[in-house]
């Protein structure tokens, strides 16, 4: 009886082991919403340790995606024997593609696993205002620098003892000391002192110019060009719509450059939808997309009156960014 119960012991503690290995070893990350595919491909499948590895990612989106920035982050603290060195913001292709790649080094030999990165994203349509979308994992071999076990050191000889005795070699050393000691107190009572220097005071950097008034000064410039008058309303309009994109992306950390105008009006923050000012922005931008893809062409005055909408929105936006402030501050 008991040889009988042995074998069936022994076969579910295996089983149990086996369970638990499954359950902590590590499984590669995936995107946690349907449609999204991030892939990392490493340039090379094989380096040094400490040699920096190129990180390639390839994300594809659902159309109803957002991203809220383009630049991946780590999902999780690095771990110490892996190191950051770059990461380079996505570029979006048309056809809805993002692309990028970052630059790591690693420090510990054997198959290591590439971190995860992470980017914020919201989905307008499933009501998702705040997610984030994980890369897939990938592996990397990291090869050491010396070879395995212990190599023995070469070209290495045994010291040599010297053919003079200890005793002179003490009245030598001594002998060098005291004629350095000499010299140098000899050329420091000779040599003029020099009057202390005076430190010139550093300039002080002029402090940057904010987004407001650079805004407002890229919208003066626009209109002292005069290009309707010449017949360039196209260049007229996509320059009024890019000074009040700069100022997104200076004031409210709004990468506004790389958006559609449907894409920049979800992505506007709460206080500059207010008050009618997604409307406002709206009529703007809609203009301007009309100007560029319709190639409708207004006359020099429609121009004009176009520029002080623009020039009207950028003081209200900054109105309403002020009391936002305001508000924080009392809080």
């Amino acid at each position: 009886m008991r040889r009988s119960l042995a074998p069936l012991g022994m076969t579910a503690v295996a089983l149990v082991m086996t369970t638990a290995i499954s359950l902590l070893a590590p499984r590669p990350a995936a995107a946690q919403h349907g449609g999204q595919i991030w892939e990392v491909l490493p340039d090379t499948a094989r380096v040094t340790v400490g040699d920096p590895v190129t990180i390639r990612f390839r994300l594809r989106l659902d159309d109803r995606d957002l991203l809220f920035d383009t630049v991946p982050r780590p999902a999780d603290p690095l771990p110490e024997e892996v190191r950051l060195l770059s990461v380079e913001k996505l570029v979006r292709r048309p056809d809805r593609i993002f692309l990028g790649q970052a630059r790591l080094a690693f420090y510990r030999p054997g198959r290591q696993p590439v971190p995860v990165f992470s980017l914020p994203f919201m989905r307008a349509v499933k009501g998702i205002e705040h997610g984030v979308v994980l890369s897939d994992s990938a592996v990397v071999e990291i090869a050491p620098v010396l070879d395995a076990g212990n190599p023995s050191l070469r070209d290495i000889r045994e010291l040599a003892r010297s053919p003079l005795p200890d005793p002179l070699w003490w009245g030598i050393a001594l002998g060098l000391l005291a004629a350095t000691v000499w010299l140098v107190r000899r050329f420091r009572r000779r040599r003029p002192v020099a009057p202390p220097a005076v430190a010139a005071a550093e300039p002080v950097p002029a402090p940057a110019p904010e987004p407001y008034a650079t805004a407002l000064a890229q919208l003066a410039e626009i209109e002292r060009a005069g290009w309707p008058a010449r017949g360039e309303v196209a260049r007229h309009y996509e320059a009024t719509t890019d000074a009040l994109r700069d100022y997104l992306e200076a004031a409210e950390s709004l990468p506004a450059r790389e958006r559609t105008t449907s894409e920049l009006l979800w992505a506007l923050p709460p206080h500059l939808v207010e008050r009618g000012l997604r409307r406002r922005c709206e009529d703007v931008l809609d203009g301007a997309d009309l100007v560029k893809f319709a190639r409708v062409r207004p006359s020099v005055a429609d121009a004009e009156a176009f520029l002080q909408r623009a020039r009207d929105l950028l003081a209200r936006w900054h109105g309403a960014a002020a009391r936002a402030e305001g508000l924080d501050a009392v809080r």
